[in-house]
């Protein structure tokens, strides 16, 4: 983000400037036209130069969990949601003041960590939820009351996923519409995709921990050449927990995913169109294309967006995610 120090008469707009901006104690919010809170971040650096603006590169709450180290803990046989709590739980000291919404999931668990171990929150609560038959996470920022006074901070679960997913969804872009311009990324090509998938976590040499491989049979059979791939868990040192992870891994990438970065407008007038403030990442949106390129009528999980403020266009992304094969 960039603050600009100056208005149009060349009068400095702020004299408060450098406590608006502090990195990592502020809290910056990007509102929609209705005083929605559609994206929050916390600032990293403060940039400064002879410029006339200050930049000041952002990161969501999340991010205040890479910093934060996990203590020693033993879980046996706790929910899912229940250890990703905990997790967090261990962060109050310092922490960032969170509020919790986190359903049990029915998923029982064992996890034992260490602090000598020096693995970061942030890590293990993704390892937590990446493994297979796992849950989706985040820190949503939300208005603490009606007057837009304060803010709360939740750290959410979602099982099997968090988002409104359904075929029929309320969200619609389409080509002559809300929808003026579109990306389409094809797995096969430079995607994300393969057809054998090994998870690796700790130890060294022979003694490292492996999954066994997990081949899509059908897609091979079918004609398509081995592609690998292997990701690396740190801090994993049960085999039954790599296993978990490499199913994930081939539930994410086989059948490749396929992305659709779309440009979109907001509505103005009498126009219905789906607003950037009406989006929850994971619900559902209807993509409809119709073009020499690409002719498309799915219903894909909103995975991202971007906005530029100036010009109010905004760009979702969507994916559809493949599926493991039998």
């Amino acid at each position: 983000m960039s603050l600009p120090l100056f208005d149009g008469r060349g009068k400095l707009v702020s004299d408060t400037w450098e406590q608006s901006i502090l990195p990592g104690r502020s809290l910056i919010l990007v509102v929609d036209d209705a005083d929605r809170i559609v994206w929050h971040g916390v600032p990293k650096s403060r940039g400064r130069s002879t410029g006339h603006s200050v930049p000041f590169p952002c990161r969501t709450a999340e991010a205040s969990l890479i910093r934060r180290y996990m203590p020693t803990r033993n879980y046996v046989g706790m929910d899912q949601a229940r250890i990703f709590q905990s997790i967090l739980e261990t962060t109050t000291e310092g922490g960032i003041g969170l509020d919790y919404d986190c359903p049990d999931t029915g998923v029982i668990r064992d996890r034992p960590y260490n602090d000598d171990e020096n693995a970061r929150v942030y890590d293990r609560i993704n390892e937590l939820s990446a493994v297979s038959n796992g849950f989706d996470w985040t820190i949503d920022v939300v208005w603490g009351d009606d007057a837009h006074t304060f803010v709360r901070k939740i750290a959410r679960t979602g099982y099997p996923h968090l988002g409104n997913r359904t075929q029929n969804p309320a969200h619609t872009f389409e080509t002559g519409q809300n929808l003026t311009d579109f990306d389409f990324q094809e797995p096969w090509g430079e995607g994300d995709a393969a057809t054998h998938v090994r998870a690796v976590g700790d130890g060294e040499g022979e003694t490292k921990l492996m999954s066994a491989p997990i081949i899509d049979t059908a897609r091979e059979a079918a004609g398509w050449p081995r592609t690998e791939e292997r990701r690396t868990f740190s801090g994993v040192t049960v085999q039954s927990t790599i296993d978990s992870h490499a199913r994930a891994v081939a539930g994410y990438l086989f059948g490749g995913q396929e992305v659709l970065t779309l440009t979109a407008r907001n509505p103005t007038g009498a126009e219905d169109f789906t607003r950037l403030g009406d989006l929850t990442l994971g619900d559902t949106a209807r993509a409809i294309i119709d073009t020499p390129q690409l002719k498309l009528d799915e219903a894909w999980p909103v995975v991202g967006w971007s906005l530029t403020p100036e010009t109010g266009i905004y760009k979702p992304v969507l994916a559809k995610i493949g599926e493991p094969g039998e």
